[in-house]
């Protein structure tokens, strides 16, 4: 039976990512029409410094002996930085343990969350969540919602690989009319690309820095700025993990919050196959992808640097042999659960990323770690919105 009611919702979710998919591409096409990409504006690159000198401290995780058991924490998800991947391993947990997700209303990630940006259908009575795992864009108006001792994580790339990726991702090759080299060599502003007022405007420059709340349009050349919102995001996460040590970030996570290892048992999510044909980017260009992604590059380079620092403190040989672990646990999880992969189908079907059917006999772990992003979100949304309306109808005993 549940078989059934995910293939309806799996078909109903792809059916509404169609739509607005058409919908963009009307959009972009239309205001496309506005700009001539020969007199295309094009943007003056900075100068700004991208690697601070100072030495961060360690994160916790990385010295402290024995962690406690904890089951709040708030992922900031990041647009390409394999979130998608670390989100499933949470909504997971939170599932195994039935805590209460916080819900954000489906396409609202571009705004910072409030009280009217959360699913009302899946919300508290008291508006305190023991997980988000979502795109939000960060705000330090999260705070209200947790409860104490709340972990707050979020993810980061490197923008020499993020961007073009990014640039894939939004399609910006057919909006602009030129290839990833073209575009390199002379990058239009955000506002001729998206159009002045599009939710859009900023995807793909300094895209982390957005999804983490910077205030591009006021502060993207302000080293000042560029620095005080560094030291914010390191003073209000207590860990960001970087997609270039994923197997190692996974494993200080699972040492900061006390969980098991097994409970870092993944598939890979929301990933495409790499094009044999893609352009090797020279170093000019590499260059060029750093200035114009400055903030994220200053953001990138100082929690690279704290991260590495954090794996020398724990012990390299000793991560390695977690790391060893780790590995096994992921191929018998994928020997148990996947019947094959394919190439589309789900939400695979519109991003071309890889996507995975389960075995008939697979375990409801399977199932969900299985499904994609917007699916589990959905099954997220309709567990406990039951179980939120069931509690409310029972009987209060003093």
């Amino acid at each position: 039976m549940w078989h059934k009611l995910l293939l309806k919702r799996k078909i109903i979710i792809s059916a509404s990512l169609s739509l607005l998919l058409i919908a963009s591409l009307w959009y972009l096409g239309k205001n496309f029409q506005k700009f001539n990409k020969q007199t295309t504006p094009t943007i003056t690159l900075p100068t700004i410094s991208i690697e601070k000198s100072e030495e961060p401290p360690a994160y916790e995780c990385c010295t402290q002996s024995k962690s406690t058991f904890r089951k709040n924490i708030y992922f900031l998800k990041t647009h390409k930085t394999g979130s998608s991947t670390i989100q499933s391993i949470i909504l997971r947990f939170a599932l195994r343990h039935s805590l209460n997700v916080m819900n954000p209303i489906l396409y609202l990630y571009n705004y910072p969350i409030s009280k009217d940006t959360i699913d009302a259908s899946s919300s508290t009575p008291d508006n305190k969540y023991n997980i988000l795992a979502h795109h939000v864009r960060y705000s330090s108006n999260l705070a209200s919602f947790q409860y104490p001792n709340t972990v707050t994580v979020t993810v980061l790339r490197n923008p020499v690989t993020l961007f073009p990726s990014l640039y894939n991702y939004f399609n910006m090759a057919q909006i602009n009319g030129m290839t990833l080299q073209q575009f390199l060599r002379s990058p239009a502003k955000p506002s001729t690309l998206w159009g002045i007022g599009s939710p859009w405007i900023y995807r793909g420059y300094n895209q982390m820095s957005y999804d983490l709340g910077f205030d591009l349009q006021k502060d993207a050349d302000n080293q000042t700025a560029v620095d005080e919102f560094v030291a914010k995001i390191d003073r209000e996460f207590d860990f960001v993990m970087i997609m270039e040590y994923m197997e190692e970030s996974l494993v200080l996570l699972a040492r900061l919050m006390g969980w098991p290892l097994q409970s870092m048992m993944h598939l890979k999510l929301n990933a495409r196959p790499a094009d044999p044909n893609a352009h090797v980017l020279t170093a000019d260009e590499k260059i060029t992808i750093l200035k114009l992604n400055h903030v994220d590059a200053a953001l990138y380079y100082h929690f690279e640097k704290k991260f590495r620092k954090c794996v020398d403190q724990y012990g390299k040989e000793k991560l390695q042999g977690e790391i060893v672990e780790l590995r096994q646990l992921n191929e018998k999880f994928y020997r148990r659960c996947v019947d094959r992969e394919v190439q589309g189908g789900d939400l695979g079907g519109i991003l071309g990323a890889i996507s995975y059917v389960p075995k008939n006999n697979s375990d409801l772990e399977c199932v969900y770690a299985t499904q994609l992003s917007l699916t589990l979100e959905q099954t997220i949304r309709d567990i406990q919105s039951t179980r939120l309306n069931l509690e409310k109808r029972l009987p209060k005993f003093r």
